[in-house]
């Protein structure tokens, strides 16, 4: 649908979930905002497209928002159908958004060698099924502007938390914010409303710092990528929740490590603090690694918590006053 002037949302099924791509067109030029999975710029761009009349060479920007499969994976499929198109992202993510098997490796595998949690070789399988990556053209660093008509030109956001290399984009003509999974409220949502998995943010600081930035803007709507659209109100609430969020894990997280016998292996942690934490379903509780590893890492650094070894898993042991 037109959410906006000239900004169009494309939702894609994703299993119980779904994923939203974002289409902005000017009377210059157009930009697509993600491509979904490999199949999905075939299936659900291309029609869309057709049904509001715009040729597909119109696309002149494609730009990856971070690298997740889900984003990245139909980068190879819009290639074929925009060739002349310019594809982008931040350079801090274009690693992983060129090459799947470097995803799978550091961003789905970061967390086998020192908590043994890991994608299944089931999954992994399906993630390269599904996924066909090019290289891109240019990299950007945020703060890039983006002209797509004569009297509209967006501008390109640095909103790390999620990725080190998250993009957003403003547009200030119509006060809209397309944040994709920059804010990831207190947990990721199926189609019906319910909770399908922990909020998977990696990088608290910034993370937060993100979410404040937004906070002090001026935003009329709110455009992401696994949630319903927000506008007027619902989109400051949206972000307070997603703050607040934060602050509830790193009280759960400490009060947790305080009320230890002794240190806590990451998988510990997360059958302890899952349950209070959300309603998803017990087995994706292990998606708290994402979280839990950035606000540890914090802590570390703080001087808050100790790390040790028990064998070749990594455990937290929070210092004494």
């Amino acid at each position: 649908m037109e959410i906006t002037p000239g900004i169009h949302r494309i939702e894609a099924p994703l299993g119980d979930r779904f994923v939203a791509m974002h289409l902005l067109v000017g009377d210059v030029a157009a930009l697509l905002f993600d491509t979904g999975m490999d199949q999905m710029p075939y299936e659900y761009i291309l029609p869309y497209l057709d049904q509001i009349g715009l040729s597909p060479s119109k696309i002149r920007y494609v730009l990856t928002s971070h690298a997740d499969f889900d984003h990245t994976a139909g980068n190879a499929s819009t290639r074929e159908i925009v060739p002349d198109a310019i594809f982008m992202c931040h350079h801090l993510d274009q690693p992983m958004v060129e090459d799947i098997e470097v995803m799978i490796r550091d961003r789905y595998g970061e967390f086998a060698a020192d908590h043994d949690i890991d994608e299944s070789d089931e999954s992994k399988a399906f993630i390269r099924a599904q996924s066909r990556h090019v290289h891109m053209n240019i990299t950007v660093s945020g703060g890039e502007y983006i002209r797509l008509g004569r009297d509209w030109t967006v501008e390109v956001l640095h909103t790390p938390g999620h990725s080190r290399g998250h993009l957003t984009l403003h547009d200030p003509r119509s006060q809209t914010l397309l944040i994709c999974d920059a804010t990831l409220w207190n947990a990721v949502l199926r189609k019906d409303g319910t909770p399908a998995f922990p909020p998977t943010y990696r990088y608290t600081d910034t993370y937060v710092a993100s979410m404040n930035r937004f906070a002090g803007m001026n935003v009329q709507t709110l455009l992401t990528s696994h949630y319903p659209m927000y506008t007027g109100a619902r989109v400051h609430e949206f972000l307070a929740e997603s703050r607040a969020y934060v602050d509830r894990v790193d009280q759960a997280l400490l009060q947790e490590l305080a009320g230890a016998s002794g240190p806590r292996t990451m998988r510990e942690l997360i059958t302890a603090l899952s349950p209070k934490l959300g309603e998803w379903p017990e087995a994706a509780g292990v998606y708290l690694v994402f979280p839990l590893s950035g606000h540890l890492e914090r802590l570390v650094q703080y001087g808050r918590v100790e790390v040790g070894r028990r064998g070749r898993l990594m455990t937290y042991t929070l210092r004494k006053a």
